[in-house]
Parts: C-alpha cells; structure tokens; sequence
C-alpha cells in the first residue's frame, strides 16, 4: 500500500513537470511556452506594474516567447522576443509598455463586445476597429489606439513610451472602461508623486 502510494506521488510530481508554467500575477491568467524565467519574470513584473484587472479577460493566454525579434497579439496569444524580455536593450518601461500592450489586445478581444468596440472606436478616433482596412498605419486601428491607451491609462509611467501615443487622457478612459465593463473602481486610481505633473 505505501508503495503505490509513492507511486502515485511520484506520478504526481513527473505529470506536473510536463504542465505548462502557470501565472496568476496581475490578476491574470496566463501560461508561458519557452522563454527563459528572467524573460517571464519580466512578463509578470510588466503584469504587476499595471493597475488594471487582467482578469477581466475570461480565457487563458498562451504567451510564446522566443528569439523572433517580433512582438504581436491574437486571441489567446502572446508572442513576444525573449532578448527584448530579458536584456531590456531600450529600457525596463519600454518593455514593460510592450508586455501591456499585447495583453490589452487581450482586453479588446476577450473582455469587450462588438457595441463596446464600436463605442470605442469613435470614442478613441480609430478608422477601423482592427485590421479590416488594410494599408493603414499601426495607430490608426481603434484596437491598437485602445492597446496604448490601456498601458498608459493604468501604469503612467513618466517613462512609459505609450504617453506618446495614447489616443485620450488617462482618466477619461479610465472613466469610459469603466463604465463599459461595470467595473467603477478603477476610475479613482491613488496618484503617486511621479505621476503629479503629468497630464492623465
């Protein structure tokens, strides 16, 4: 009897070596596939940094990482650049802006319905919602405007890069995802010393 149940322990312990590296930071659900722990560590730190509730997103996220000099986002899937994770070569904000932006496509896919896309299209000034026009510039997709506002919106970051392309104030969408989502909590976020004199 003692020896088949360390058996099963055993067994136990082999079948979850072989499950993919969970994460519940940020709120989020998430599993890694490849990358190395200081480039996911970089993913969950970038998670953590943002106040917004990556819950909200209803199905697991696969985040790929790998040696693809590439970053992108579809529904249920991260692929981001392990060198960019775990080297930072531009700087810990620009990674971390990166790591927000693609979940917040997340956010748009998942959290969102077409009436709330819709709303945020005109809202935020996008010419299409994602992709249907093709040609256009990157910052003129509504759903790319919404990726930039969200990273900015819930980490304000002084250095964080999407401050420069975000498509409306910090607590104006704020305001707006809330009210979208049912989720009035999120409008009055403390403010830290770093964030005082910055247009939010």
């Amino acid at each position: 009897m003692l020896s088949a149940r360390r058996h099963i322990v055993m067994l136990v312990v082999l079948a979850a070596l072989f499950v993919p590296a969970k994460a519940q930071a940020g709120g989020g659900a998430y599993v890694f596939s490849g990358g190395s722990e200081a480039a996911r560590a970089q993913v969950r730190a970038a998670l953590e940094a943002s106040s917004f509730d990556w819950s909200l997103v209803s199905a697991t996220v696969t985040f790929r990482i790998a040696n693809c000099g590439c970053a992108g986002s579809s529904p249920g899937l991260i692929v981001l650049d392990e060198t960019q994770l775990a080297a930072a070569p531009y700087g810990r904000a620009y990674t971390w802006a990166i790591v927000q932006h693609e979940y917040a496509h997340q956010v748009w896919d998942f959290a969102l319905d077409d009436a709330a896309r819709a709303l945020l299209r005109a809202r935020l000034r996008g010419v299409d919602l994602c992709y249907e026009q093709p040609g256009l510039s990157h910052n003129a997709h509504a759903c790319e405007r919404f990726a930039d506002t969200l990273a900015w919106a819930y980490w304000p970051d002084p250095e964080n890069p999407t401050r420069w392309s975000r498509a409306m104030g910090g607590r104006r969408f704020r305001v707006l995802l809330a009210e979208l989502l049912g989720q009035r909590a999120w409008v009055e976020l403390p403010r830290s010393p770093r964030r005082r004199h910055h247009r939010t």
